[in-house]
């Protein structure tokens, strides 16, 4: 991601990733817009905040405050019995689960180890610094034009591998986000017995997305 751009946007399937740059330069994912639901979300060190629709956010990350007492208590009771199942044989991997509290249709996940004050007070900071990124993101992505999500679900259905397209990508710069068309195909599916490995066959990536997939 160039120095000058302040925020990166990749379009990708049905989502859209907000990215920033981290400390040593490395690129780190801020939020996440999903144009088949609808929901966005929000992350920081330690967990996120997910929402039905990108405009609930705002309300929902002013409530957190008064949940953090409750979201603390579950993080040590989850803490504490993470520290009970150590020393078994077979760790039940609570250690490395997420606390899930959700209110109405909005969800805050965490890890039992994050503090809570500094997690609430993350994101909610950098929501306030690209909640435009995201709008205009949301702007973009409603326009590019994607197969009809029962036809990626049924491809996969049928032969066992998904469909991947990149649409491009976009730069926040000077308070504009600009975007790069860029399509490019992936497949997608399950390499061997271990559960979350795939193998990836790019195809030949084509230019043919501003008039055909944009509008």
């Amino acid at each position: 991601m160039p120095r000058k751009a302040q925020y990166g946007v990749k379009f990708v399937g049905y989502s859209a990733y907000v990215i920033a740059r981290g400390k040593y330069g490395r690129e780190v994912e801020y939020a996440t817009l999903d144009f088949f639901s609808g929901a966005a979300s929000v992350h920081a060190d330690g967990g996120w905040v997910l929402v039905p629709k990108r405009i609930d956010l705002e309300p929902f990350l002013k409530s957190l405050p008064k949940i953090a007492n409750e979201l603390r208590d579950r993080c040590h009771r989850d803490g504490e019995l993470s520290q009970q199942t150590a020393g078994l044989a077979e760790p039940t991997g609570a250690a490395d689960d997420m606390i899930r509290l959700s209110y109405g249709q909005n969800t805050v996940s965490v890890a039992p180890s994050t503090k809570i004050t500094r997690f609430i007070r993350q994101v909610t900071k950098r929501f306030r610094e690209f909640e435009q990124v995201l709008e205009q993101a949301e702007e973009i992505g409603l326009r590019i034009k994607r197969r009809p999500y029962s036809e990626y679900i049924g491809e996969i259905a049928e032969t066992g591998i998904s469909r991947v397209e990149a649409f491009g990508f976009a730069l926040y710069v000077d308070g504009k986000l600009i975007f790069q068309p860029d399509y490019q195909v992936a497949l997608v599916r399950s390499a061997g017995t271990r559960p979350g490995t795939f193998q990836v066959l790019p195809l030949h990536p084509t230019s043919k997305i501003d008039a055909q997939s944009i509008h």
